[in-house]
């Protein structure tokens, strides 16, 4: 049975995505401590509510260098804010550093179309991904077909450094927006795979395996 840790600081949706994971039969742990996070196989970083919050929690129990630690070698799913935290620092209320995991900054969504009309802030709701410049082939996304569609609840996104860090985007009033990034060992969605129905399932079980 695969085991997997979710890091719990206090601003993640822990109880679905513990029952996600559970549901394909994975052995689920909660880590609120450093040790609990340098003893796990598989690490998942769930997130809601706003960056600079939600670093401070972090930073409160003293949790950001055994992520990074950990972070360097072990499987690792951040998942919407949690995927956004990863990045080298986020600019929602204040400038806010981040986990540093991956190059970017955090932004707010365009507030107007490519053709001028007014986006809806927060985005919530379904959207189709497609693949970023790497494809999908051996990612977390491998099982994906290009017919899809993922939940999405966010106001900030992902402003990737390095194109090839970008797994997938969706259209948002033309632009494309990160949807999922990964590097080596590093994987996040801005969707959320445990409310995403079976194809969020399969990306979990995806994830199990890496």
């Amino acid at each position: 049975m695969s085991q997997v840790t979710i890091i719990d600081y206090g601003a993640g949706n822990l109880l679905n995505v513990q029952r996600a994971f559970e549901h394909c039969g994975a052995e689920v742990a909660i880590a609120t401590t450093p040790e609990q996070i340098a003893a796990a196989d598989r690490l998942v970083f769930p997130g809601v509510g706003a960056f600079p919050e939600a670093m401070q929690q972090l930073q409160a129990q003293n949790l950001v260098a055994a992520i990074q630690d950990s972070a360097k070698d072990k499987p690792f799913l951040g998942i919407c804010l949690g995927m956004q935290m990863m990045l080298t620092q986020g600019e929602e209320f204040e400038t806010t550093p981040g986990l540093q995991l991956l190059p970017g900054l955090v932004k707010k969504l365009p507030e107007t179309a490519c053709d001028g009309s007014p986006m809806t802030i927060p985005h919530m709701g379904w959207a189709r991904i497609q693949p970023g410049p790497a494809g999908w082939a051996d990612s977390l996304l491998q099982a994906v077909s290009q017919d899809n569609a993922f939940y999405f609840v966010h106001s900030y996104f992902a402003d990737l450094a390095e194109a090839s860090d970008q797994l997938a985007s969706f259209d948002f009033g033309g632009h494309a927006i990160t949807a999922a990034v990964q590097r080596d060992n590093l994987m996040g969605c801005q969707f959320h795979p445990e409310k995403s129905g079976e194809l969020g399932l399969q990306i979990i079980d995806t994830f199990l395996t890496l």
